[in-house]
C-alpha cells in the first residue's frame, strides 16, 4: 500500500483518496482511475492527484468497513456500507441503545484512519434509526491493520447493541427531614420528573416507603424495602447528600453489599448514589433532580438499570462524540442492510477471568511484567483468552495497575482493579466472578503467569464443558494431576478457586470429583512461572 501524489499521466489504476468533481461527473472516493477518467481529469485541468496503490495484502475501504462493522454490531442491529466511505449502523427494533463511553473512546484511539461516532449511549431509539456511523478515512488499508482492530474487539461482547426494556418493579423510599407541605411538594416534583425521564424503561412503581432522615432509620426501612419484590429502589431524599459520610451515604454503606457510585462530576447533581444489595439496585437520586439538568445523572441511572452486572469501572466520564438523534436510515437508498451475525454457537458460553493482580515477588520482581517477546509476560495469557472462544474476557489487576492498564490500552477487554489484591488471589477470583454475565454457563479461571497457554487448549476445555450440566468442572491435567486453568459452572461460583500449587501433594477439588473433567496438557503448555529459573526457561 502506497499513499502519495501522482502525476496524472501515471495515475492509471490508482484509487482516489477523496471524491473528485468533474464537469457533470463525480469520481467517488476509492474509485480506480482508468484511461477515460484520466482523459476527463486532464480536460478539467487537473495535473496531479492524491491516491493509493493497493497490494495483495490490502483491503479496499468497503470491504474493511464491512469487516469492522460486523464486529461492532450486536443484538438488534444491522449495518450498511455507503459509497462515501462510511458504514451506517442501524437499530432493528424500538428500544434503548447500549454502548460504553470508555470502550468507544478506546476504539477511537486504535487508529487515526478509523472513526466511530454514536448517538448518546442509553438513548431511546426506534427501528430504522441510525445509532452509529463508522468512517474509514482512507480508501485502502492493510488487512493486518484491520486484523489488529478486530483482535482488540475480540475480548468482549459486541460494542453496539439495542435492548428491548423488560418491565421491572420499582420501590420508592422517601427520607423525611422537614415533614411539611413544601417537602411533600419536593418529593412529588422529583417523582414526576423520574417517571417522565424513564417512561420508556417500563418501570412499575408498585411500592412506597418512608423513613426519618437519619442514618439508622433509613437503613432499617431500606432493609424492609429490599425484602419486597422491587428490583430497584429509588431513594428520594429530604436533604442533599453532601459527602461520603453524610446520612444517605452512611445508610447505604451499612446495608448495601457495595456502593458503586459515591458521586458524579455534575454541578447540582453530584449527590447521585448507586449501590447493590443481593443483586438489587439502590439509586439515591440527586436532591435537586426535579429542578435542574440531569444529563449525566440520567446517563448513569440508565447504565445501572439496563446492565445486569455493574462495577465502579462502568461509571466513567462520558468521552463519546455524539450524533444527533432521530436520524433515520433511508430504506429507499438502495444500500444493502446486513443484519448482525447470530451469536448462537455449539459450545457452552464461558467467560475468561485472567488473574493478574498479585505482586508475585518470588521471582524477584513482579514476574507478570517480565518482558517476553517484547511484551509483558501476562499479555500471553490475555492474548490466549482473547483469541479463544471465551467471552467476555476479564483481567483482574492490582499491583502496578497503571503498567498493566497501559499494556492493555489497545485491547478491548474488561479491566477490573482489585483494591484488596494484597489479601490474596481469592479476592480477585470473587471480583471476577461477580462480573460474569448471567448468559454465561461458566467461567475460566486463568492465572496470568501461564505464558504458554494457547487459545486451542482453552477451546478444548470449553468444548468439554457441557452447558446442560448444572454442576461441572473442567481442569487441565499434567502427569495425572489436576492443574490450572479451571472452568467452573456458574452454580459453583460461590466455591470457585484455583488448583493449589501443591496439588500433587494434597488432593484438590475432591467434593467435585463426580462431575470433574480433565484435559491433558504437557509441561511446556502448562508452565506456571513462579521462580527465577522459570523465567529463564522462557528465554530459551
Amino acid at each position: 500500500m502506497i499513499y502519495q501524489e501522482y502525476d496524472i499521466n501515471h495515475a492509471r489504476g490508482i484509487r482516489l483518496f477523496e471524491s473528485v468533481r468533474l464537469d457533470g461527473l463525480i469520481l467517488e472516493k476509492g474509485h480506480i482511475l482508468d484511461d477515460e477518467d484520466i482523459i476527463q481529469l486532464k480536460l478539467s485541468g487537473i495535473k496531479k492527484i492524491f491516491g493509493a496503490e493497493m497490494s495483495e495484502n490490502d483491503l479496499d475501504g468497503a470491504t474493511a468497513l464491512g469487516v469492522l462493522s460486523a464486529k461492532l454490531c450486536g443484538a438488534n442491529t444491522a449495518y450498511a456500507v455507503t459509497p462515501e466511505g462510511t458504514s451506517q449502523i442501524i437499530a432493528q427494533t424500538d428500544g434503548v441503545f447500549l454502548a460504553a463511553d470508555d470502550r468507544i473512546a478506546k476504539f477511537n484511539r486504535l487508529s487515526p484512519d478509523i472513526i466511530l461516532n454514536t448517538i448518546p449511549p442509553y438513548s431511546e431509539v426506534k427501528a430504522g434509526e441510525i445509532i452509529a456511523e463508522l468512517e474509514l478515512t482512507v480508501p485502502v488499508i492493510t488487512s493486518a491493520r484491520v486484523d489488529e482492530v478486530v483482535f482488540s474487539l475480540s475480548g468482549n461482547i459486541a460494542m453496539l447493541q439495542v435492548a428491548e426494556p423488560q418491565e421491572r418493579k420499582a420501590t420508592l423510599l422517601y427520607t423525611k427531614f422537614y415533614n411539611d407541605k413544601l417537602e411533600t411538594a419536593h418529593f412529588t416534583g422529583v417523582v414526576t420528573k423520574l417517571v417522565k425521564d424513564f417512561k420508556n424503561l417500563k418501570l412499575n412503581f408498585a411500592v412506597e416507603h418512608e423513613a426519618k432522615h437519619e442514618i439508622e432509620k433509613i437503613a432499617d426501612v431500606l432493609e424492609i424495602a429490599l425484602k419486597g419484590e422491587g428490583e430497584v429502589i429509588f431513594i428520594i431524599s429530604g436533604q442533599r447528600n453532601s459527602q461520603a459520610d453524610d446520612v444517605i451515604s452512611a445508610a447505604l454503606k451499612s446495608v448495601a453489599d457495595e456502593v458503586i457510585v459515591t458521586s458524579i462530576p455534575q454541578i447540582g447533581a453530584s449527590d447521585l448514589l448507586i449501590a447493590l444489595k443481593r443483586g438489587k439496585k439502590i439509586i439515591s437520586l440527586p436532591f435537586n433532580y426535579a429542578t435542574q439538568d440531569n444529563t449525566l445523572a440520567n446517563h448513569y441511572i440508565k447504565l445501572a438499570l439496563l446492565n445486569e452486572k455493574i462495577t465502579p469501572e462502568d461509571f466513567k466520564h462520558p468521552q463519546n462524540v455524539q450524533l444527533s438523534q432521530d436520524k433515520m436510515f433511508d430504506a429507499e437508498s438502495g444500500l444493502e442492510l446486513i443484519k448482525a451475525p447470530s451469536d448462537k454457537g455449539k459450545n457452552a458460553k464461558v467467560a475468561a477471568i485472567v488473574l493478574a493482580a498479585g505482586s508475585s515477588r518470588r521471582a524477584g520482581r513482579n514476574k507478570l511484567l517480565y518482558e517476553v517477546d517484547d511484551a509483558p509476560l501476562f499479555l500471553k495469557a490475555v492474548h490466549a483468552a482473547v483469541f479463544s472462544e471465551a467471552s467476555p474476557v476479564f483481567v483482574i489487576i492490582g499491583d502496578h495497575a497503571a503498567d498493566f492498564e497501559e499494556a492493555m490500552s489497545d485491547i478491548d477487554v474488561n479491566i477490573i482493579y482489585n483494591p484488596a489484591f494484597r489479601q490474596g488471589i481469592k479476592t480477585s477470583i470473587n471480583l471476577g466472578l461477580k462480573s460474569v454475565p448471567n448468559f454465561c454457563d461458566g467461567a475460566l479461571l486463568l492465572p496470568a503467569d501461564m505464558p504458554n497457554i494457547t487459545p486451542e487448549f482453552i477451546n478444548k476445555m470449553i468444548k468439554a464443558f457441557d452447558a446442560k450440566s448444572e454442576k461441572q468442572l473442567v481442569t487441565a491435567q499434567l502427569k495425572g494431576v489436576k492443574t490450572n486453568p479451571v472452568i467452573w459452572s456458574k452454580s459453583l461460583f460461590d466455591g470457585a478457586d484455583l488448583v493449589p500449587e501443591n496439588a500433587n501433594l494434597r488432593p484438590v477439588l475432591v467434593e467435585h470429583s463426580d462431575y470433574t473433567k480433565t484435559i491433558k496438557g504437557d509441561e511446556n503448555l502448562l508452565l506456571d512461572v513462579n521462580y527465577p529459573n522459570d523465567l529463564q526457561l522462557l528465554d530459551k
